[in-house]
């Protein structure tokens, strides 16, 4: 307890040992892999008989010769290891800036509203036309009318 805070109060501690870790994880995971070894090891062997003998669990009538054999049939060893000392560290970054956004909206503004004025001026010359076109056929029909 009093090296973890030691640890946090110093700034250069943390700069020395937590460089890689200063964000806070969002998500902890715990992948669990088999192994194929021994269990239990057989350092841990005479513990196991220890603590066995010195329990309530009743025990076989050949205990004293093969208890090897029932521990390693029996019992089950979890050792927990931590994978790896490496931190991911995920940083965010915004794809567009202050300025790329106004540059957006002036360029669509822009393009939206020439296209509107396009719009306009090509109703403006479809009118003009009709109206050219209609006049032509006035003249043409009134000329037809004083050649008869």
């Amino acid at each position: 307890m009093l090296a973890n805070a030691e640890l946090m109060s110093s700034a250069d501690l943390l700069d020395y040992y937590c460089r890689d870790c200063r964000q806070a994880c969002s998500s902890v995971d715990y992948p669990v892999k088999t192994s194929s070894s021994l269990a239990p090891p057989d350092w841990f062997m005479n513990e196991i008989k220890l603590f066995v003998e010195n329990s309530s669990i009743s025990l076989p009538n050949n205990w004293s010769t093969l208890w090897r054999t029932y521990i390693q049939r029996d019992y089950v060893a979890i050792t927990i290891e931590r994978e790896s000392t490496l931190t991911e560290i995920y940083t965010q970054q915004a794809s567009m800036s202050a300025v790329d956004v106004l540059s957006n909206i002036g360029g669509q503004t822009g393009l939206w509203i020439g296209i509107s004025f396009l719009s306009l001026a090509e109703v403006a010359e479809l009118i003009y036309r009709l109206i050219r076109y209609q006049y032509k056929l006035f003249i043409k029909a009134r000329k037809r009318k004083t050649m008869k």
